[in-house]
């Protein structure tokens, strides 16, 4: 269930934030003004982005647009009253429902749940072809993610702003790295992401909007961009100090929002760049002409200020190597029948903020050619926590790549030099960036490892190229599921059919199965009645925790936020 909260009053907000978290609700909560366009345009952008229930105060100026949108929408619309006088005019709106200040979260959640279940049997729009017909429109004019206009609807306001003042500035905000997002955690999540970027983006905005004026719109519907029309000061170089102060404070802004929502691993992979491009009106060129042109001179700026951000961050990652500034994150795997912690995985983290996520980190050792030796920094600072953070029992998990099978310092690895007194407390994780092109070659490595004690894993199971073919050929001693199997599968029958068919297959041939990602007690439930043997997740993995979870084992461990 989604909410859209738009409220004055800060004890309404509490009620209304304790009501989603008790019905498990994504709550998007706008500030409410007294009057103006600003707010009732937020407001408007939230409800294009399809919430069930929209829950607001009954401002006379706004009920009439709110049940307007909602109506076209099929969402319920919610009204908190204070006097008589205010039902009254939520009844004139034809509100789905009322509630009466002061309230509390038991009250609002109540009163939520029950409107939106009035809607789930059918009371929706009174003329479904005419909403169909308005939904389909929209759709092409206004990004469903994020509510925001795209250019078309804004092109006429952005050619009225140049002709009037003479000159506009178009700011490019390109994020990046959200395809990798949508690959590791699948296109739900990235929805998610979205949806808290496009809202931290809102609140940015309009807390700048009284400063100069701007426009704001996504690229294209269905895209991760946006652009800002907007007027900035002369001199040029007076705007340049500007726009990177704007990049600043906007990265700063949406990446608080993005580790507070979603964690530090999410929110190390968000980055921006930003490009401009200044247009001064020129009668010989058609406005909406030098408009697009302007976008994608902005456009090709802020893919060149990625292309900078690139070499920087390369020098930082020979930085880091240098200064070996990498740590590690210990991340449990219990067994599933018993909570008891079974093993860690290590998981990589640059001590750098740039580089802190590992897919980051690798990502620009890859491009650099510098991928062994990050991996060779990443294992020995693994290995030497063995003492420290595991118990004479446990075993540790290494993520390696098939390409580290080809540094020679890993093949011939020296066990003395690195501190492993037994190997057969190793699981090499063969995690699968690239794909393994040479089965043959690749398993006489494998066999080697074997020979000296190593155990072996095969990550990601279900995804990329760890398919079924790939299981079969490695014969590893532990199956990994990929997250995009496990999230949800507690309302899935299609996952739970897929997992118990691969629980059995491991049975079979002696193969322990580690369902990962498992964030939720439901989740949890549904693999151990599959049958799945161990488990990994921020359920057993909470960011902040000091201590193991589960099976009352009491050592410390150093808890950082990760997955």
């Amino acid at each position: 269930m989604r909410i859209v909260g738009y409220v004055r009053d800060e004890a309404l907000q509490a009620a209304v934030e304790g009501a989603a978290t008790a019905l498990g609700a994504e709550l998007t909560l706008l500030q409410a003004g007294e009057t103006g366009a600003a707010g009732a345009e937020s407001l408007t952008a939230a409800l294009r982005t399809h919430p069930d229930v929209a829950l607001v105060e009954p401002r006379a100026d706004l009920l009439a647009t709110v049940r307007s949108e909602t109506g076209a929408r099929g969402i319920c619309m919610l009204v908190a009253c204070s006097t008589d006088d205010e039902v009254r005019r939520a009844v004139e709106a034809r509100a789905d429902d009322w509630l009466f200040l002061p309230t509390t979260a038991e009250e609002v959640a109540s009163r939520v749940w029950a409107v939106s279940q009035r809607t789930r049997r059918g009371d929706g729009p009174t003329d479904q072809t005419q909403a169909a017909e308005h939904l389909r429109y929209e759709e092409l004019l206004f990004d469903r993610s994020t509510g925001f206009p795209t250019l078309p609807v804004m092109l006429e306001q952005g050619r009225d702003m140049l002709e009037r003042r003479g000159r506009m500035t178009v700011l490019y905000i390109q994020f990046v790295r959200y395809s990798k997002l949508e690959e590791i955690y699948g296109w739900e999540k990235l929805d998610e992401v979205l949806q808290t970027t496009a809202n931290s983006v809102r609140e940015f905005y309009d807390r700048r909007r009284s400063k100069e004026e701007s426009l704001l719109m996504v690229s294209h519907t269905g895209d991760d961009d946006f652009i800002f029309f907007t007027d900035l000061p002369d001199p040029v170089s007076e705007a340049e100090q500007r726009i990177n102060e704007l990049a600043t404070e906007l990265e700063e802004h949406v990446r608080g929002r993005l580790e507070g929502e979603h964690g530090e691993d999410v929110a190390g992979l968000f980055e921006i760049y930003i490009g401009s491009a200044t247009l001064f009106r020129n009668p010989k060129v058609r406005t909406e002409r030098q408009i697009y042109r302007g976008i994608r001179e902005a456009s090709a700026a802020a893919r060149g200020v990625e292309s900078r951000e690139r070499t920087r961050k390369v020098a930082d990652l020979k930085t880091l190597l240098h200064d070996e500034n990498v740590y590690i994150v210990y991340h449990p795997i219990v067994v599933t029948a018993t909570r008891e912690v079974y093993a860690y995985e290590a998981l990589a983290r640059g001590g750098s903020r740039a580089l802190r996520s590992p897919e980051v980190l690798f990502g620009v050792a890859e491009e650099a050619n510098l991928i062994w030796e990050l991996s060779r920094l990443c294992r020995k600072r693994a290995i030497e926590g063995i003492d420290t953070h595991l118990q004479e029992n446990e075993l540790l998990f290494l993520n390696i790549d098939p390409h580290d099978f080809r540094d020679p310092t890993f093949r011939y690895m020296d066990l003395d030099e690195l501190g492993v007194e037994h190997p057969e407390r190793i699981v090499l994780e063969i995690t699968e960036r690239t794909a393994i092109t040479d089965y043959p070659k690749f398993v006489g490595y494998l066999n080697e490892f074997r020979e000296r004690g190593f155990r072996f894993a095969v990550d990601d199971a279900g995804s990329g190229y760890a398919g079924l073919g790939s299981i079969a050929n490695l014969s590893p001693d532990f199956i990994k599921l990929d997250i995009s199997l496990i999230a949800g599968i507690d309302t899935n029958f299609m996952k739970q059919n897929l997992v118990e068919t691969m629980v059995s297959f491991a049975n079979d041939h002696g193969i322990k199965v580690i369902a990962e990602g498992v964030e939720r007690e439901e989740e949890f439930d549904a693999v151990k009645r599959l049958g799945v043997h161990l488990t990994q997740g921020f359920l057993f993995h909470n960011p902040g925790t000091m201590h193991h979870v589960g099976g009352g084992m009491g050592h410390g461990v150093k808890g950082e936020p990760g997955h």
